[in-house]
Parts: C-alpha cells; structure tokens; sequence
C-alpha cells in the first residue's frame, strides 16, 4: 500500500480516536440534555428540526464533548409528548449499548426536571438500568423547582387580573413574544407548585448541583423571581432545596460571592443526593453552559467522590479589600474560563 495513502489512515483514525476521547468525561460518555426553549411555542418544530436545534443548544461548550444529545420540545408536557420523546431517545441509548459502562447526563435548565421525570420512570418504561447506566447528572441552572417566572407568563398567557403591562414586559423580553393561552408546554411543568411535584421520589443518582446568580435579559425578571437567581432559574430551584424559600445561597456558610460567613437565608439541606458543588455570583442563566468568563466561582460541597466521578476544585481562601475582613472562598483561575470549562477539566480525571 502506497506510504501516503498509509499516512493519511493513521491520522484519520488517531483523529477519530481524539475527537472520541474528547466526548467523554472522566472516561465515561456524556448524554446531554437541554432545557426550556421559547421559540417552540410558536414555531411547534418537527423531530428533525428538534435535533438541529438540540445541536445549536450545545454548541457553545458541550456539543464537542457528548456522545449523545437528548432532544424535546417545549411545546410539550412532560408527562405527554416530552415522555414519548425522551423515553424513546434513552431507549435507542439503551439497546445501542452506549451507556452500559456508565454515562454522565449534563443538564441546563428545564432539562434538569426532564431528566429526574425521566430516571425515575426507566423502570416503568421496561428500561434496564443496566443498559443505561447512569452514573452522575450535572446539573447548571438546574429548574428542577421550578421558577416564578412560568407563574408570571402562565398569568400573562392567561390575561389574569394581577398582570400589569412591567410583568409583561419582563414576560417578552424573556420569551421574546407575548405567550398565548393555552399555548405554554412545559411552562406549565416549571411554576414552582407543578414542578416540586413531578417525579418527588428520592434521586438513585448523584446530582451534581452548578448554581449561578448573575444578570441577564437587563434584569427586568429578576423582581418576579424568589431570592436571588440567575435572571431565570431561583436559587432554590438550581441549588436542589426541598422548599422554595427566598434563599441568598446554596449554603448557610458561604455566600454566593464567596465570603465564609453565616448565611440566615439559605435552605437547611437538599434533595436526598443532590450535591451544590459551584456558586457563581456573577454567572447568568446562559452563562452556566456557555464559554463567558471573568466570572470567579466558589464551591459549597468539594472534594469528594460518586460513582467514579470526583468533584475536587483546587481552592483559595484569603481576605479581599471588600469582604470586611472576612475569608473569601474561591476556586483557583475562575475568572479566566467559563463555569462549563472549569467543570469539565476538573472531573474529567
């Protein structure tokens, strides 16, 4: 066989073998599955279009580093046509065998209370948790609460008494048009009381828990949302708590900046095995899966193991010129990468 042409077969399989060992996180494969999207309420998109708009979803950070990509459709519920969808994608997975060595699911958003629905009805769906074997969910800006801001467009959809023309305006800048009755999907499923009673069971698996509290959309959602929040998802939904209290952090001994300091407004405990792992004061909704940085990020639970993946963030802890002398926790190079960078380059160990 001609040298080149031998050459040239050896860089294309050493290339496929790198661009295979990039879609893996600590060894095992990566499902990703995302979260709330506006737009299908108005544009009912096909299973095809779906997948394309799935791959756009990721293709900030994630989308390089997954075997597969879970798609939906918010123009669905999750018990209805969200169900159909998924529980047929996880069995493909399944029979595929992609995930009976273990996988890693990586959640935004809505796709956090997608995925919990989905876990704790593989059983009922006749899927084996041997064949898809789930090791661990990360989950950035995890809805799995809920959000005040479905409440705020449900009464906006609805024409409901209490609506005036500033939670409007804060409804289309976040949705990008004025919802219709009747017409809201999943954002039915998001309003806190629907949300903490969907799939309540305790969680099988670790659920890795990145939270952020920064600005976006001008801030215009942040008076309609419980506590603080990341301009779509509260705290106390990202951060796993049992209540939807009107929480400043994850944890009564760090603040979400950082500071060590005790913390009146912050749940007592999580969900059964769900883990805080990183607060970014300044990291917004979007943020939490894209690639902004300058942002610098604290942990709550570090340094420790589930299911093969460890959570060990290298740290440093000092007094800053506005933290009144108290100590500030924060993870070493935050600012120069994004929350998503920093996450995937710690547990990919």
């Amino acid at each position: 066989m001609n040298k080149a042409i031998i050459k040239t077969i050896i860089c294309v399989t050493l290339l496929g073998m790198t661009v295979s060992a990039q879609a893996k996180l600590a060894g095992k494969n990566v499902v990703l599955v995302h979260g709330f999207r506006s737009t299908d309420l108005k544009n009912y998109p096909n299973d095809s279009s779906l997948q394309s708009l799935a791959n756009s979803y990721w293709s900030a950070y994630w989308g390089s580093r997954a075997e597969a990509k879970l798609y939906w459709s918010s123009a669905d519920r999750i018990s209805g046509g969200i169900k159909d969808k998924i529980k047929a994608q996880i069995t493909t997975l399944a029979n595929n065998g992609t995930c009976s060595a273990g996988c890693v699911i990586v959640t935004h958003s809505t796709g956090d209370l997608v995925t919990r629905y989905a876990l704790q009805n593989l059983g009922a769906w006749g899927i084996s948790t041997s064949k898809f074997k789930v090791l661990a969910v990360l989950d950035f800006a995890g809805a799995g609460g809920g959000t005040e801001m479905a409440d705020v467009a449900v009464g906006v959809s609805e024409g409901s008494g209490w609506v005036n023309s500033v939670q409007k305006s804060a409804v289309n800048t976040f949705m990008g048009f004025t919802p219709e009755k009747g017409k809201m999907g999943v954002m039915y499923d998001l309003q806190p009381s629907n949300a903490r009673n969907t799939a309540t069971a305790n969680s099988s698996y670790p659920r890795l828990r990145f939270v952020g509290t920064g600005w976006e959309y001008a801030g215009v959602t942040k008076p309609f949302i419980k506590g603080m929040d990341d301009s779509v998802v509260p705290v106390h939904s990202a951060c796993g708590a049992p209540t939807n209290g009107d929480y400043d952090s994850c944890s009564r001994s760090v603040a979400n900046n950082g500071k060590i300091q005790s913390v009146s407004k912050a749940p007592s405990s999580l969900w059964y095995n769900h883990y805080a792992v990183l607060m970014g004061e300044k990291t917004n909704h979007g943020g939490a899966i894209n690639n902004s940085t300058g942002n610098e990020f604290t942990t709550v639970s570090n340094n420790f193991t589930k299911n093969g993946i460890t959570v060990d963030f290298a740290t440093t802890t000092q007094t800053k010129w506005w933290s009144g002398g108290k100590q500030v926790r924060w993870v070493d190079g935050g600012s120069s990468t994004s929350m998503s960078n920093k996450v995937y380059t710690t547990l990919n160990n």
